[in-house]
């Protein structure tokens, strides 16, 4: 599902959801969409992919799952960086994460998750760090 196309503007995100077990309503999938494309409106952007990991374990390394490794790995077509509903949805221990991020900053990629005070002027999303300014 693409909401948008990739344009070149600088700011097309691939959305990043993931669920150990379809069955978990805590954080479903609608409600991780709503959240990854509002991050995405807050910086800027949009959503031009999606790398939907269902049936998941959050153990599994960013690199090697099977929507979002191929994007991680540079596989899929340009993209501008990963927007995630929430931390955990990118990996489950900080190891991960901050893996994943590094090796977004060394690809001059934004990582961007929903539901973080890390930016004053819109509370509801923050870069986790790891943009590069062009």
């Amino acid at each position: 599902m693409i909401e948008r196309a990739y344009d070149g503007c600088g700011r097309c995100f691939v959305g990043v959801r993931r669920l150990s077990q379809m069955s978990a309503s805590t954080f479903s999938p609608e409600r991780q969409r709503e959240d990854v494309l509002a991050a995405a409106r807050a910086a800027g952007g949009h959503v031009i992919a999606w790398a939907d990991d269902w049936e998941v374990s959050g153990a599994t390394d960013p690199m090697t799952r099977p929507k979002l490794g191929p994007w991680s790995r540079n596989e899929r077509g340009p993209y501008n960086g990963i927007a995630g509903a929430a931390v955990d949805r990118l990996g489950r221990n900080l190891f991960d994460c901050l893996n994943t991020g590094y090796m977004m900053r060394d690809a001059g990629l934004t990582l961007l998750t929903y539901g973080h005070d890390g930016c004053r002027s819109s509370p509801k999303w923050a870069s986790i760090g790891f943009a590069q300014d062009a």
